[in-house]
């Protein structure tokens, strides 16, 4: 993303295209207070009224503690690995992805210092 758009989600024009560097948006994170001082730092790369993809950088043991979404989500390992737990645990690393339904609760933990897209819908 542009510097102009570092502090806000990209919407694309109609029939548009963005492109976002993952690595680069990593970078960003890392070199900011929010990441220094606490255990996870995030930023939405898109959205909109019905989706929303979000980068999120997690220091190891970092935790997103139970919750629930309105809308079916994926989650996308870039880098690191992390416990998915919904009713199951899973141990998922760089380049696995897992899906689920709107309403499971569900947790995250890093098992190491790890970056995640999360891409939520609202249907």
């Amino acid at each position: 993303m542009t510097d102009e758009h570092s502090k806000q989600a990209l919407r694309p024009t109609a029939g548009g295209m963005i492109v976002i560097s993952f690595a680069d948006e990593i970078v960003r994170l890392k070199n900011t207070p929010e990441w220094e001082s606490g255990d996870r730092h995030a930023v939405s790369l898109v959205k909109d009224a019905a989706l929303n993809i979000l980068l999120m950088v997690l220091k190891k043991s970092a935790r997103l503690r139970e919750h629930r979404t309105k809308g079916p989500i994926a989650v996308q390992v870039v880098s690191g690995s992390i416990r998915f737990s919904a009713g199951v645990e899973r141990i998922l690393s760089a380049g696995e992805m897992v899906g689920l339904d709107r309403n499971v609760a569900h947790s995250v933990e890093a098992l190491e210092e790890s970056a995640i897209i999360l891409v939520t819908a609202i249907n």
